[in-house]
């Protein structure tokens, strides 16, 4: 029986991955035990090749309903292959005002994705570093996952 389902099983894999042509990138790290500490530095590294296929940069995030506000700050550094360095402070809503959660998901946790830059374009081929830590005054967070995705922008 498991031979039989063996070939099946290995292209509805092959199927699945190659269903997503736009993703360049896609990344989570999870944070221990479920909670983003101040000091807890999530670091994505990538060699980027195409540097003319424009591309939007999401981060996402993992985070539990215990979660006690509404928004959720964060720094972004971004280091290029020649050394040059961005940083942006971003601020991600995960509630509406009523209290209702925008990111998906069931039970306890929510999955959420904010566009950090849109049809842009990487200047140069090489390695890439991308470090984003939590900017709120709590020491500690009920925040699970962060993550970096970058998908090319197909020509239609």
């Amino acid at each position: 029986m498991i031979q039989r389902s063996f070939p099946f099983l290995l292209i509805s894999l092959l199927l699945l991955t190659s269903c997503d042509k736009e993703m360049v990138y896609d990344q989570y790290v999870s944070l221990e035990n479920g909670s983003w500490k101040w000091n807890d530095v999530a670091v994505f590294e990538f060699d980027i090749t195409d540097t003319l296929s424009l591309n939007n940069i999401f981060i996402q995030v993992r985070h539990s309903t215990d979660y006690p506000m509404s928004n959720l700050y964060m720094f972004v550094n971004v280091k290029g292959p020649n050394g040059q360095f961005r940083r942006d402070t971003l601020n991600l809503v995960l509630a509406t005002p009523e209290g209702k959660w925008t990111g998906i998901g069931t039970g306890h946790l929510r999955e959420l994705r904010l566009l950090y830059k849109s049809r842009t374009r990487f200047g140069l081929p090489g390695h890439y570093n991308f470090s984003i830590e939590q900017a709120m005054r709590k020491a500690e967070l009920p925040v699970s996952d962060v993550g970096v995705r970058i998908e090319r922008i197909i020509p239609e």
